[in-house]
């Protein structure tokens, strides 16, 4: 999504991408940014926590306005309620880490094409 705001920045659109991966939103680097420790999937919060969620894409919305600096990701204050819940994440990857590798291995490449390699440069070439 970083690449994609990067390219409706280009035609005028102002853009705020929400992360909860700051390390591949580091690399990318989308115009703004609102980063948020929480586990991937829950970029907004916990469910059925309305208060919380809005709390999360008021704070997001205002980067719009506040955010100068190009590429800023400015990290949101907002907790996770489970202080444990990174090392549980870890503990099920590791346990799941052969599921990904034999995926990859089957999926990611078309003969000699990557697809994460092509979709990004799909979207670089739409401005």
């Amino acid at each position: 999504m970083g690449l994609v705001a990067r390219v409706l920045e280009r035609e005028g659109l102002t853009t705020v991408s929400l992360t909860s991966a700051i390390d591949i939103t580091e690399r990318i680097r989308p115009p703004r940014a609102a980063f948020l420790n929480f586990p991937l999937g829950n970029a907004t919060g916990q469910p059925h926590d309305a208060e919380g969620q809005r709390r999360v894409l008021r704070g997001v919305l205002g980067l719009a306005e506040t955010a100068r600096e190009p590429g800023a990701i400015v990290e949101l204050p907002d907790r996770w309620s489970d202080p444990d819940w990174e090392r549980e994440t870890v503990r099920g990857y590791w346990d799941e880490k052969h599921i990904v590798h034999d995926t990859r291995l089957k999926s990611e490449y078309d003969g000699e094409e990557n697809y994460a390699l092509r979709e990004c440069h799909d979207v670089c070439s739409l401005a």
